[in-house]
């Protein structure tokens, strides 16, 4: 099967969760909200971080993390798919995952730069996102809530 999603991770910072899903299309459009990752980073413990005493995962659950997040990303393409969306090129953006101890998904933040995706395909990948979080989750689970953002490629 041919790869559609591309992605990197990065260490992020700390990071927390309440039981509200909700899409924010923006990191600007997040700030001075109840979504601003300053409050979120405050409530969510960073997944991984050069720090490892900063970090949820260490060692071995490292790689258990990377390989359950390419699974997410790669199940968002399908679900991306499946609704008949299409990005008609390579589309950079980042993401900002918010999760529940249990890897549910309680906040997503994405960030497009304008000359990768007009307002109206992030908007309808806004609202097919809302509908992925619903019934989507990590397949990992940890003893905190957790974040973890990267840059992803976007490909149909």
């Amino acid at each position: 099967m041919r790869k559609t999603i591309l992605l990197l991770l990065l260490s992020v910072g700390a990071f927390s969760v309440t039981q509200a899903q909700k899409v924010v299309s923006s990191f600007r459009q997040a700030e001075g909200t109840a979504y601003s990752m300053q409050l979120l980073d405050a409530q969510y413990k960073s997944a991984v971080h050069e720090d490892s005493t900063l970090a949820v995962f260490t060692g071995p659950d490292q790689q258990k993390l990377v390989a359950a997040y390419q699974q997410l990303l790669q199940e968002l393409g399908r679900h991306l798919r499946q609704n008949g969306f299409t990005w008609g090129k390579p589309t950079r953006a980042f993401n900002r995952f918010y999760f529940n101890a249990d890897g549910t998904i309680d906040y997503y933040l994405f960030n497009f730069n304008p000359q990768e995706a007009d307002a109206q395909k992030q908007a309808e990948f806004q609202r097919l996102m809302a509908e992925f979080i619903k019934t989507h989750r990590l397949a990992m689970e940890a003893p905190v809530p957790f974040s973890q953002c990267s840059p992803v490629v976007y490909k149909d």
